[in-house]
């Protein structure tokens, strides 16, 4: 929690046995003790309350088991425009190759999912998945993904580097 460790935590408590003492120490102790029953307090009413006005519970399991992605509207679009029946009526038009989406074609690593342009104070996290289909940064994660799954055997030998052994 904060990044704390049971041993920062306990150099932490030594420091404060110090600086206290051991007579002001304790009440200390019952005034953080009595904060932090308050601080849960409050988070339980006001989850109740919330619970309460919208009508669902609030419990972490629950939403962790849902997939809230699927409501997000960029994915709503997007398998609606990759949809089956709507992809055979409409055809896209062939994508225009500049110099850039080769240089990035080149960048591509294995396993990479976003594609980052843009500049550097402006940059812009493009899902691979979502190119289209003969776009070369994309062919080239195909490629590069295809290269890595691929078994050891169909890797062509890799020849040592060569040995001064005269020293």
């Amino acid at each position: 929690m904060f990044g704390l460790t049971f041993e920062k935590l306990f150099f932490v408590a030594i420091i404060a046995g110090l600086v206290l003492g051991p007579g002001r120490l304790p009440g200390y102790a019952h005034q953080l003790a009595r904060s932090v029953r308050t601080l849960r307090q409050f988070v339980e009413t006001t989850r109740n309350a919330a619970e309460r006005d919208m009508g669902i519970p609030l419990k972490r399991t629950e939403w962790e088991s849902l997939n809230l992605r699927q409501y997000d509207p960029r994915r709503i679009v997007s398998d609606a425009l990759h949809d089956t029946d709507t992809a055979a009526a409409v055809r896209t038009p062939k994508t225009v190759v500049t110099e850039e989406m080769i240089e990035e074609a080149r960048r591509v690593r294995p396993g990479q999912k976003y594609l980052v342009t843009g500049t550097s104070s402006h940059p812009r996290r493009i899902l691979i998945d979502s190119l289209p289909v003969d776009d070369p940064r994309r062919i080239a994660a195909r490629a590069h993904t295809a290269a890595h799954i691929a078994p050891h055997d169909a890797l062509p030998p890799i020849e040592p580097y060569p040995v001064d052994v005269s020293r």
